[in-house]
């Protein structure tokens, strides 16, 4: 059921969706949304700070989608409190440009969202036939991908909702270069409750270079916001340790896609892996030293 262009009612969901140069992938994500089978009222918000042909993709689905602009361009965390500031529902979902929710999302994160707290779910591999796009969803995503009922202290953005009250309560997203979703999750008293019926497939990046690079700068992001949040101090003061996070993440990414059943998919893509946990590693070295000199 699409969402109703009704502006009086209030919608029982608000999506919040942050954009930059977002015309190659931002149609599936749409797609999806407005294709969700639920009775639940919600809205679709694009917050859109790109120079491409995004804004004009997303004007072609009318007032079932609402795009909001901005001149300059913003990071993910304040892109989502620009959406946040004109969504007028009780509970927040975000996603996304590079992401495919299924058709039951929405009704999964709202029925869950009736524990009061903020809920995330599973984030499955939208390029299987890529083996870059592979090495890169198990680098950063796999840890999501079971169907076990638990908490995790932080859940990618891509697939998260939050109750405005606990939104408005901790002041909306840090405004950072990167993690604020981590930064902001970590200040939550209870761990979120992962969902695994909340299911996206998240379109990884698929070219070799443009891979590589992605991991250096989540693993720079990984330190930065570590830093904000005063985790992990050991490695701050001795950055020495930082390469045996190579090691580390290596065997939990093997144990968590044997976990998920696909060990044989982490050992066909495990040479890419291996690359850009390389460059993860470097990264987060980058960030770590970053923070110290500053």
């Amino acid at each position: 059921m699409m969402p109703t262009s009704t502006t009086t009612r209030v919608p029982d969901v608000s999506v919040v969706i942050p954009s930059w140069n977002s015309a190659r992938t931002i149609g599936r994500c749409l797609d999806a949304l407005l294709a969700q089978q639920t009775t639940l009222h919600y809205e679709v918000l694009v917050v859109d700070s790109g120079e491409d042909d995004t804004a004009a993709l997303v004007a072609r689905y009318g007032p079932r989608v609402q795009l909001i602009r901005s001149p300059t361009q913003l990071f993910p965390g304040p892109a989502r409190n620009r959406g946040l500031r004109q969504a007028r529902a009780p509970l927040i979902a975000f996603t996304d440009t590079d992401c495919v929710p299924d058709p039951g999302w929405l009704e999964a994160l709202h029925r869950a969202s009736r524990t009061g707290t903020a809920v995330g779910g599973r984030i499955l591999n939208g390029t299987t036939e890529s083996l870059c796009g592979t090495a890169l969803y198990l680098t950063e995503f796999v840890e999501f991908a079971g169907k076990g009922v638990r908490r995790y202290p932080s859940i990618p953005s891509c697939n998260l909702a939050w109750p405005r009250r606990l939104l408005d309560q901790h002041g909306g997203f840090p405004e950072v270069f990167w993690g604020e979703e981590y930064i902001l999750n970590t200040r939550l008293r209870e761990q979120i409750l992962f969902v695994p019926d909340m299911v996206v497939r998240h379109v990884n990046r698929t070219g070799f270079r443009e891979t590589v690079r992605h991991a250096r700068k989540v693993g720079r992001g990984a330190a930065l916001s570590r830093r904000h949040t005063g985790q992990h101090g050991v490695l701050f003061r001795w950055p020495v340790l930082i390469p045996l996070l190579f090691g580390f993440r290596l065997l939990k990414i093997a144990q968590k896609s044997a976990a998920a059943g696909l060990f044989g998919t982490f050992l066909w893509a495990s040479p890419m892996v291996l690359l850009d946990l390389a460059a993860w590693t470097a990264g987060f070295w980058q960030g770590a030293r970053e923070q110290t000199d500053a």
